[in-house]
């Protein structure tokens, strides 16, 4: 072998020593960087016809174990469904309160009760109107903040999906133009181990929006689907379109009022199960819709029982008018039976006038009112609102309704509750349950006795008592006897009182939250677990860096050796020749 032969091998060990140094040393700086993977120079013997002129780095590789990177990368997915799903759910049991605590959902419709008891053991005090009435306020307030609360939470889940579409697309965009980097620099035979680390990288983000599915061809490229099989990342990148909802209510539901997550324009809103859109969706239609339906069982439960009994009193002293809730047209048809009841009371309580009104005789509300004012003791009319209002002719008199036998519509409802007329509460579910404005502004005209369903009842006859409280004590009644509740949200249908049925949602929420949060911190175990096994096998060790780096610095000096004795043998060559 020539001087120079062995010149040449000595340099290549030296050349590929000293990359192997570089990779090592690039292995221990990145040691506790992201998504870095242990690099390794591979060397190859160098032949010339046959024999062995030297050694290279053929390639700089990584060796990553596929099955616990998809194992990562599924439990990514999981981890953030899991904790997306906990964090929800742990607001909304916080919107609710405990059972126990005060001004939870349960605790404002007992103290409704307590109130109601208080104002009929005591006669029904102006003192305990008031405190009745602010009662019924508080309950329907905290009904309607758990319902905003969950409307609006369903507006952050919306929020949310936009947002994570953003930042998915973002991951998808990147790994397609990652593709053709790897493509390109493999093609060339250039190591395309870091551009493998930071794909792999930005799967991982993808797959903790939503699941996925990957795979890699011959030539290098990712190719990425969900896992319902929508292509996201082929020869292009094929990004999500969302747009988020201006407003929500209640009524805002998917697909009319929710807009599709669609790739290339096919809708795959209803295939994203995993992943933080996959778990915001879920929220957004599913879970937080059967926490809006089970608020709205409770309220308008309460909403039903309340008006029903209050409806077939009267307040007293007796209103100069009553006007209903329920919005009617003259000319709607009005299909009744039975007694309905008015008397005009004077300022001693007593009958001023009375007029019983055969209902079977009517067909349209016109009828009705003409029937009311025909009789010159009473004036009936319809608003601008579209609400029936009635009063005395004589403004000097309070008016009474008693619905006695009424019976009118489909449901068979007494008469005053047909038009409201009477009602204590309005709205039809949690969402806008309210206490009626005109009892929110003077409490005296709450409901708390009856007026007078004598036969023969006649002007001159008492009308309405002071200390008739029969109304209340109903209501009280009404809140402290069990009654049923339909199926609505997940909840079995139920015998329960209004504050057990209340407590019921509480207690539901809290252990949804409960699980959620279990099954978070497991999900978040499995996926440190996942991440520990990938970089066990595939991350940088620094002890076998170190020991590398010792045996590539004992190599190179080795080389280096070689290579000062070949010059020295060289120098000593020339001398004897010259």
């Amino acid at each position: 072998m020539s001087l120079r032969t062995a010149g040449s091998i000595a340099q290549s060990a030296l050349t590929a020593t000293q990359t192997a140094i570089t990779v090592t040393s690039a292995n221990t700086a990145n040691a506790n960087t992201d998504g870095y993977t242990k690099k390794t120079a591979n060397q190859s013997a160098v032949t010339v016809n046959g024999q062995t002129s030297g050694v290279s780095v053929s390639s700089v590789t990584r060796d990553v174990d596929e099955y616990l990177l998809r194992q990562v990368v599924s439990s990514t997915s999981s981890n953030s469904q899991a904790s997306v799903l906990s964090s929800y759910l742990s607001d909304v049991d916080s919107a609710y309160g405990t059972v126990s605590g005060s001004d939870s959902i349960a605790d404002v419709i007992n103290t409704v009760t307590s109130d109601l008891s208080t104002l009929a053991s005591g006669g029904g005090t102006d003192t305990d109107k008031s405190a009745t009435v602010t009662a019924l306020q508080d309950m329907a307030t905290t009904l309607s903040q758990a319902s905003s609360t969950v409307q609006g939470l369903r507006a952050q889940a919306d929020s949310d999906i936009a947002t994570d579409v953003d930042s998915a697309n973002t991951a998808i965009t990147t790994i397609a133009s990652l593709n053709k980097q790897i493509v390109a620099a493999k093609a060339a035979g250039q190591s395309t181990a870091d551009l493998e680390d930071e794909r792999d990288t930005q799967l991982k983000t993808l797959s903790s929006y939503l699941g996925v599915s990957y795979t890699v061809d011959s030539t290098g490229a990712m190719q990425v689907s969900t896992t319902s099989g929508q292509v996201l990342v082929g020869s292009t990148a094929h990004t999500l379109s969302y747009t988020a909802a201006s407003s929500v209510t209640a009524d805002t539901t998917y697909p009319t009022g929710f807009s599709a997550i669609s790739v290339d324009g096919t809708d795959i809103t209803s295939s994203v199960k995993t992943g933080a859109i996959g778990a915001l969706v879920t929220l957004r239609d599913d879970t937080l819709v059967d926490q809006q339906s089970r608020l709205d069982n409770l309220a308008s439960t309460v909403i039903t029982t309340v008006n029903t009994i209050s409806n077939q009193g009267t307040s007293y002293p007796a209103a100069t008018s009553l006007t209903g809730t329920a919005t009617v047209s003259a000319s709607d048809s009005l299909s009744g039976t039975g007694t309905l009841r008015l008397a005009a009371v004077d300022s001693n309580d007593d009958t001023a006038a009375v007029l019983d009104i055969d209902l079977s005789g009517v067909s349209t509300v016109q009828d009705l009112l003409d029937t009311i004012n025909a009789s010159g003791n009473f004036t009936a009319s319809i608003d601008s609102s579209g609400h029936l209002t009635i009063a005395a002719a004589d403004s000097s008199d309070g008016i009474a309704v008693n619905e006695m036998d009424s019976s009118v519509g489909s449901d068979g409802e007494g008469a005053s509750l047909y038009f409201g007329l009477n009602d204590v509460l309005t709205g039809t579910g949690a969402s806008d349950i309210a206490v009626n404005s005109s009892l929110a502004a003077d409490s005296s005209l709450l409901p708390t006795g009856t007026l007078s369903d004598s036969s023969d009842l006649a002007v001159g006859d008492t009308a309405i008592t002071s200390g008739d409280v029969s109304i209340i004590s109903a209501m009280e009644s009404a809140f402290t006897t069990t009654q049923s509740f339909s199926s609505a949200g997940g909840l079995a249908k139920a015998t329960t009182t209004l504050s057990g049925y209340a407590s019921t949602i509480i207690s539901s929420a809290a252990n949804a939250a409960s699980t959620a949060s279990t099954k978070a911190d497991t999900a978040s175990s499995t996926l440190d677990d996942a991440t520990t096994a990938l970089s066990s096998q595939s991350g940088v060790s620094l002890d076998e860096e170190t020991a590398m780096v010792s045996t590539l610095e004992q190599a190179y000096q080795a080389a280096a050796k070689i290579m000062s004795t070949l010059q020295e043998m060289f120098t000593a060559t020339i001398e004897m020749v010259n």
